[in-house]
């Protein structure tokens, strides 16, 4: 499934347009929808940084929520005027276009591999730090490979926080 195939399958889904400033996603707001970029830039923000702009039409914003059952782990912010589709029963897209699954799994695994990468890199260049940078790699290591669980790490307002 290639963009022009997406903005397709969702072209009748409902249009929400956004202005330059307003929140698409909120960081820590369950949404359970979808979201399809029709045209502008969306800029993905975490603790008020950006970390990517997104102006190819088709792209796709919501998935790791949606996929992990959880609220928006970023801001997605409107950069200029923003119209996008929103996929409110992702479950029945599914079904009907199979093939989203893959550029979904192929998107994610792409997004993955920069992270990795940028990380491998960044593991390799402070491995022999003496200082407090020189502990990046340990931690780097045992967040990239380890199985135990993931951690928890606890709540303000949890007066009973692992920490």
């Amino acid at each position: 499934m290639e963009l022009d195939d997406i903005l397709r399958a969702t072209e009748s889904f409902p249009r929400e347009q956004f202005a330059d400033g307003e929140h698409v996603l909120t960081d820590g707001v369950r949404s359970g929808s979808l979201l399809v970029l029709e045209s502008g830039i969306l800029e993905v923000r975490r603790r008020g940084i950006a970390v990517v702009r997104m102006d190819e039409p088709g792209s796709v914003v919501g998935e790791l929520g949606l996929l992990l059952n959880t609220p928006a782990t970023a801001d997605v912010v409107a950069v200029g005027p923003v119209t996008v589709r929103t996929i409110l029963d992702a479950a029945t897209f599914f079904a009907e276009y199979p093939d989203f699954g893959r550029y979904l799994a192929t998107t994610l695994a792409r997004r993955l591999w920069q992270v990795t990468t940028y990380l491998g890199d960044l593991q390799e260049q402070l491995a022999h730090r003496g200082d407090t940078l020189g502990l990046v790699p340990v931690v780097l290591h045992d967040l990239l490979g380890s199985n135990r669980p993931p951690a928890d790490p606890g709540s303000d307002r949890d007066t009973d926080h692992p920490y």
